[in-house]
């Protein structure tokens, strides 16, 4: 009986030729896949850095024009600080013009009758006032009369009467027919304010044959109305 030989040896190598080419296109596609997929990471990195760079440069732009607003701003304010500065000074030198003047009324219109000023001097505001009276009490009843003296909407006036914690006060005013109205406290403004007695002394006044009292005041006059 003859025997049948099969030689399998060359389909051996057939399937292992298959394999490796099976095993060398997976091993291509997975290279390939892995370059792909890191060639898209990449790229979406990019993307996200570009994206992150222009919102940098944004922010930046923003923050160039606030700065540019805020400094047009700031010189804004720095022009109107200066204007206001100009009509302080102005106001300042208007006042002092008028000053002296409001203040000899003021002086002429509260002095009473046995008290006389001798001399004044005044500085922004600020009075130094030298007298002679009959009395002490003439000299207390001339300071009262500084401290009732007061601005009024129509002009200098005395207050005749006032109670205390009241919205009204009864005034004379001191120009014109001197009448006698009614005010609100709220637009009433002293125009005397810090009276201080610096000195008080008593001499014998040889003209008129009898004792006076010397003093010297100082105070602030209100030219504000």
């Amino acid at each position: 009986m003859t025997m049948i030989r099969i030689n399998l040896l060359p389909v051996r190598q057939v399937r292992k030729r298959e394999l490796g080419r099976q095993f060398l296109a997976l091993a291509a596609a997975t290279v390939v896949a892995t370059l792909a997929g890191n060639f898209f990471w990449f790229t979406s990195r990019d993307e996200e850095r570009a994206q992150r760079a222009e919102a940098a440069s944004k922010r930046e732009r923003e923050i160039a024009a606030l700065d540019k607003q805020i400094g047009e701003v700031n010189e804004l304010k720095k022009r109107k600080k200066e204007v206001e500065d100009k009509l302080g000074v102005l106001e300042k030198l208007r006042k002092q013009r008028s000053g002296p003047v409001k203040l000899l009324d003021a002086l002429a219109s509260v002095t009473p009758k046995k008290v006389f000023v001798t001399s004044f001097e005044e500085k922004a505001g600020a009075v130094k006032l030298l007298g002679a009276a009959d009395s002490h009490e003439d000299v207390s009843e001339f300071m009262k009369a500084l401290q009732n003296a007061r601005w009024t909407p129509k002009g200098l006036g005395r207050v005749v009467e006032q109670k205390r914690d009241a919205t009204r006060a009864r005034i004379e005013l001191l120009a014109g027919s001197q009448a006698i109205e009614d005010f609100d406290v709220r637009e009433l403004s002293p125009f005397f304010s810090g009276i201080e007695l610096k000195s008080s002394e008593q001499f014998f006044d040889a003209k008129a044959g009898k004792n006076g009292v010397k003093f010297d005041l100082n105070l602030t006059a209100n030219y504000s109305t």
